[in-house]
């Protein structure tokens, strides 16, 4: 590790040593929960984990580590569910400035970058198809311009852009804004708020693997708003809770000797050990953001992005792919509908529409409530094995 590294590294913020707070639910507020996975389970969890990966992974480098193995939010603590909407959390943690800072000194190296970076590709392509289609819908054609906020390795930003689509990342790690900058994607190296792009100059807003892990959502959707043009699509991704709170549930009943299915399944998915502030459901994101003005379209059950090709030795690819096979079946036989937990779902891909207003403008410093939510006509047939919602 050369003198550069080792500073990088020295300025790294682990969660792990920071003070934790106890918090309420991020959205109702409530006080009371219920013990979804406590903290010694947690670390028997991790523990788990690093098998895992040890055994499957045929390159066993620094990049094969980072996140999947050591996460940001990988202390123990408490996951816990709202007694009152059901929101899961984990509880207590490190103060929002804390967590915030670990995500801006996240150190990464060339090899584990450009792997992920491969194996967005894919990924990415079947994201902006979704996102195509909906934009056709509500009436966005030609070139329309995209916000992604967590751009990561650009993978998405890049598909984006061989569709002739107008990008633009933002993301505050320095590593990850480099990486994207050599490749020749646009990217600001910072916050929304730093970056003061003008309002009501995006069509649609993509946050694939990031929501969950603010402290404070409600302040990115105040900033974003005004960035929106009327009728914009917010298009946001979660781990679902619901999903892990069921697998624990499960877990818990079973012997000790019957729990290694479960746990494989729920690690191929990056759900074992929940290493993310917040765990939403459908019907979740939905609540929050509709004081906002925005209306859920559509929520497809979804899956962690494939591990980096070349990694995984022949078995365990063999292996991931089966799960990752049952996984879509259950979303098929068990949606839920209904409630929109979609709990057999390990991941969320939810898609809003901007309320529409008589004119383009910021909006208003007092939010309050937010605007009134005039929302453009839209038909929407069922999408089948998607598990679309239809509101």
């Amino acid at each position: 590790m050369n003198s550069a590294q080792t500073q990088a590294k020295s300025n790294e913020v682990d969660l792990e040593d920071q003070p934790r707070v106890h918090v309420g639910c991020g959205l109702c507020g409530s006080r009371r929960s219920r013990l979804v996975c406590s903290p010694e389970d947690v670390i028997a969890q991790q523990r788990f984990l690093e098998h895992f990966y040890r055994s499957r992974w045929s390159q066993q480098t620094a990049a094969t580590a980072t996140d999947r193995v050591s996460f940001t939010q990988d202390y123990a603590t408490s996951i816990v569910a709202c007694m009152d909407c059901g929101l899961l959390y984990r509880n207590p943690r490190p103060r929002a400035e804390a967590v915030t800072q670990a995500y801006e000194t996240e150190d990464y190296d060339e090899a584990y970058l450009q792997a992920e970076f491969t194996a967005q590709q894919t990924w990415a392509r079947g994201k902006a198809d979704i996102l195509a289609r909906h934009l056709e819908k509500v009436g966005r054609r030609g070139r329309p311009r995209v916000l992604e906020i967590g751009s990561f390795v650009g993978g998405f930003l890049l598909e984006g852009q061989l569709r002739g689509w107008d990008m633009l990342g933002v993301d505050p790690g320095h590593d990850v804004a480099s990486f994207c900058r050599r490749h020749r994607l646009p990217v600001f190296e910072g916050t929304l708020e730093e970056a003061q792009l003008p309002p009501a100059s995006f069509d649609a807003v993509a946050i694939w693997n990031t929501f969950d892990q603010l402290p404070d959502p409600r302040k990115l959707l105040h900033q974003l708003l005004p960035l929106m043009r009327n009728g914009g699509l917010l298009v946001a991704r979660v781990p679902n809770g619901a999903c892990f709170e069921w697998g624990m549930s499960i877990r818990a009943r079973l012997p000790k000797v019957f729990r290694r299915p479960l746990d494989i399944a729920l690690a191929c998915n990056n759900l074992l050990t929940f290493p993310y502030l917040y765990g939403y459901s459908a019907e979740q994101l939905e609540e929050l953001t509709e004081p906002f003005g925005f209306r859920l379209l559509a929520c497809y059950a979804d899956q962690i992005v494939s591990s980096p090709p070349g990694h995984l030795r022949r078995w365990a690819l063999w292996e991931e792919q089966v799960v990752k096979t049952l996984c879509r079946a259950f979303a098929v036989l068990w949606p839920d509908n209904r409630s929109l937990r979609f709990r057999s779902a390990p991941w969320l891909d939810c898609i809003f529409e901007r309320a529409c207003t008589d004119e383009e403008r910021p909006a208003p410093q007092n939010l309050g409530l937010g605007v009134i939510p005039v929302y453009s006509p839209l038909v929407f047939k069922d999408t089948g094995l998607d598990c679309s919602v239809n509101r």
